[in-house]
């Protein structure tokens, strides 16, 4: 029984946890190549995409023509004083809103339904995977950090699927419909709200830049200590015979160190980037509007056109602000899918 419990758990009682066999610290990931073998998965929803692609498009025009009503409301209706045209242009936005808003409930809900689709598929092809796979593989890999890729690194790319990707791509295309029409409004109005953007560009890239290395140490140090703590419940008799309750403790201690440093750090530039990218569009919110109303004055703007571009203006940080969030998390995301696709790939 003890030379069993001994060889199930794997306990390397001479060495440190991060010189345990089969636990390797993970190199910067190829981004591309993860992201190809993730869509092969999710192409297999064509329906759902196409449908899901449809009602985005829905969204997010609901959401342009929103703001850009603003313009003949307050040119038309609200300056002639127009009260009953006024009520049929409210009630069109209304209108507007609330096809943008159902459309917006049924692309998650579709969404949400392809995302679990397509993680089913890959917890499965992963689990018939490691039925192929020779003893020498579970003898040199912990039973815990395999089972961390099961859990926590699946985990991560269901939140991913489920949200980040639908956001990054209502966010760019809202991006670019409001620079659309911010140039049709006012091609001198939008070189002043765009002065601003390339050192919003350059602060967010410094900070994914940071946040996307310590991501990935992050899902490393999770696997070593769900690792480690499987190896030390598993192999608690072989601890006992040999006296090893201090050293294991001790050894804890450091890959808990390891983690929450790690996880502290890939949290801290999550979570930094949010309120830098918003200080920075209520900074140029203030520029714009200051031209703007000086355009009105002195260059003739119409009132209806500068409520609707500053109402765009408003609007183009967040897209900006939501693209820079959702990366952080696909990069969490990508973490684990590949730490995934790290075994799926390892042949015999």
């Amino acid at each position: 029984m003890i030379n069993q419990g001994s060889q199930s758990s794997k306990i390397n009682l001479s060495g440190l946890p991060g010189k345990r066999a089969g636990i390797k610290v993970e190199k910067p990931k190829n981004t591309k190549q993860v992201i190809l073998r993730l869509w092969k998965y999710l192409i297999r929803e064509k329906p759902l995409l196409f449908f899901i692609a449809i009602l985005l498009l829905i969204n997010t025009g609901a959401t342009l023509a929103g703001s850009y009503l603003l313009r003949p409301i307050i040119n038309n209706y609200i300056l002639p004083h127009n009260i009953p045209g006024l009520i049929r242009m409210i009630l069109l936005l209304l209108s507007i809103y609330v096809i943008g808003s159902l459309a917006a409930i049924w692309q998650n809900r579709l969404m949400i339904s392809a995302a679990q689709k397509t993680v089913s598929l890959i917890r499965s092809d992963l689990f018939s995977k490691l039925q192929t796979l020779p003893l020498k593989f579970f003898d040199s890999n912990s039973h815990g950090e395999l089972m961390s890729r099961f859990t926590n690194d699946v985990d991560n790319v269901s939140d991913s699927l489920n949200t980040s990707i639908l956001q990054l791509l209502a966010s760019s295309i809202t991006l670019t419909g409001i620079f659309t029409l911010m140039v049709y409004i006012s091609p001198m109005l939008t070189l002043v709200t765009l002065f601003i953007v390339p050192f919003m560009l350059w602060v967010a890239s410094r900070i994914i830049k940071k946040s996307k290395s310590f991501f990935t140490s992050q899902q490393t140090s999770l696997g070593i200590v769900n690792g480690y703590t499987e190896e030390m419940i598993t192999g608690q008799k072989v601890i006992k015979l040999f006296s090893y309750e201090e050293n294991a403790s001790a050894d804890f201690e450091k890959i808990n160190y390891e983690l929450r440093d790690n996880a502290t750090k890939a949290q801290y530039y999550s979570g930094v980037m949010m309120p830098v990218i918003q200080n920075l569009n209520t900074i140029n919110f203030a520029l714009t509007a200051t031209v703007g109303g000086l355009l009105a004055i002195f260059r003739g703007l119409d009132l209806g056109g500068l409520a609707a571009f500053l109402q765009y203006s408003k609007q183009f940080g967040r897209p900006v602000n939501e693209i820079s969030s959702q990366y952080n998390t696909l990069q969490s995301a990508l973490a684990g899918a590949e730490r995934i696709f790290q075994i799926q790939v390892w042949t015999t």
